[in-house]
């Protein structure tokens, strides 16, 4: 499947009102993180004001004494204030970790489970599928699946951040050192060649700290560009437990990377197509918070056709089942051949059928639910499983089923 016909669906997928319903569902996501964010930032100010102050006094206190041996010390008060905020910052970030992974990424599942299911039916599904991972049952799997994922997108970092420490600690020293150089011989320094007598003292100092910051660059690029790649094998993992947020926190990692092998460049391209929109959205930079929605409403809608592309290709080639997924078989129509939602609907409204007939599926199902997965096939021939169809309405039980080859829907107990 190409760009362009995902993109296709994608907005076939949001018509009859379902993309202001999308816009909404989107627009409640980024302002609750947004206020998370936002309180976070506040406690870092807090934080950094005490500090601050202390940092100002000191300095007022220097300048109007006009002691060299003052403005020293105020260079190493500023030095150990730096080690503060950073030491802060370092504390606050773990703090919103802890968040991200007990309420950010639990959202971040609903959202991507409204719109997975927006791609299977008629009309909006519930906007409540926002909140479905915070319900009991769903929770605890959804936290222990997202971890198990942020952990191992940390561990490809290490790297990286050990690099980033070192390079910060010996940042410091070389600092430190030329505080100690220039209060104990400042006196005999020559003010016209300060610089040259500074390096010519510091040059094996300098010299270490140049190996570390290229050899660090170097990690940094290379295991930056792995972290990307990990990154995209692991995509697919939030989607697939907002099918199935039981499914298992190692078996939604590894599946997640066979789901993308062989795609990662594909959804690499599918990001690369939204450039252009992302650039022409700083052009309303002071109504960001009410504009970007409206565009990530296409994007994750895009995304859902991806995932459920993929997906399909799992179960054709035997990665994955449908029930695994979380999805029940139900007693269906076994001469209707496999048709993707985006499909079904598409036929509907091509020949004008209405919105109460019968639907080539029959099953109950509540509004929250993954809709049927049709698989039903022709009596001479046995395919795999293809893509979800729509949810329909209620057929009457005394309705005769055939009599021939017994027919399979799948349905999201989700």
């Amino acid at each position: 499947m190409t760009t362009k016909e995902i993109k296709s669906r994608a907005k076939n997928a949001l018509k009859q009102g379902c993309y202001w319903s999308g816009y909404g569902v989107n627009l409640t996501y980024t302002f609750i993180n947004n206020i998370i964010n936002m309180l976070f930032g506040v406690f870092l100010s807090l934080g950094m004001f005490g500090p601050l102050i202390n940092l100002s006094l000191r300095v007022t206190q220097t300048t109007i004494s006009y002691d060299i041996k003052g403005l020293f010390d105020l260079l190493e008060s500023l030095i150990d204030q730096i080690k503060v905020f950073i030491l802060s910052a370092l504390i606050l970030g773990l703090i919103m970790f802890v968040v991200k992974i007990l309420f950010n990424n639990i959202l971040t599942t609903g959202k991507l489970l409204w719109f997975s299911r927006n791609r299977e039916q008629m009309e909006a599904p519930a906007f409540s599928l926002l909140f479905n991972g915070f319900k009991k049952g769903s929770y605890g799997g959804l936290v222990k699946g997202m971890s198990w994922r942020e952990m191992w997108l940390i561990i490809w970092q290490i790297p990286i951040f050990i690099v980033q420490l070192i390079g910060g600690i010996y940042t410091f020293i070389i600092l430190g050192r030329v505080l100690d150089f220039l209060r104990e011989n400042y006196l005999h320094l020559s003010s016209y060649n300060v610089e040259r007598q500074i390096i010519n003292e510091m040059i094996p100092n300098l010299m270490v700290f140049f190996v570390i910051m290229s050899v660090g660059t170097l990690i940094t690029i290379g295991f930056g560009i792995v972290t990307i790649v990990k990154r995209y094998s692991y995509r697919a993992t939030a989607w697939i437990l907002a099918d199935n947020p039981n499914i298992g926190h190692s078996r939604a990692l590894q599946l997640s990377k066979d789901m993308t092998q062989g795609f990662k460049g594909k959804w690499f391209v599918l990001d690369l197509s939204f450039i252009g929109w992302f650039l022409l959205l700083l052009l309303t930079l002071p109504l960001m918070l009410f504009t970007r929605p409206l565009l990530e409403t296409y994007v994750n809608a895009s995304y859902a056709e991806f995932y459920a592309w993929i997906r399909d290709q799992a179960v054709r080639k035997g990665l994955v089942t449908m029930e695994e997924l979380g999805y029940i078989a139900v007693q269906g129509n076994p001469n209707q051949p496999p048709m993707s939602a985006t499909d079904f609907y598409q036929t509907q409204a091509q020949f004008g059928q209405p919105n109460n007939m019968a639907q080539p599926n029959n099953t109950v199902q509540p509004n929250n639910m993954v809709q049927p997965y049709n698989v039903a096939q022709p009596n001479n021939s046995e395919q795999p499983n293809n893509m979800a169809q729509p949810n329909n309405p209620t057929q009457p039980n005394n309705i005769d089923q055939p009599n021939h080859a017994e027919q399979t829907d799948i349905n999201d107990n989700n």
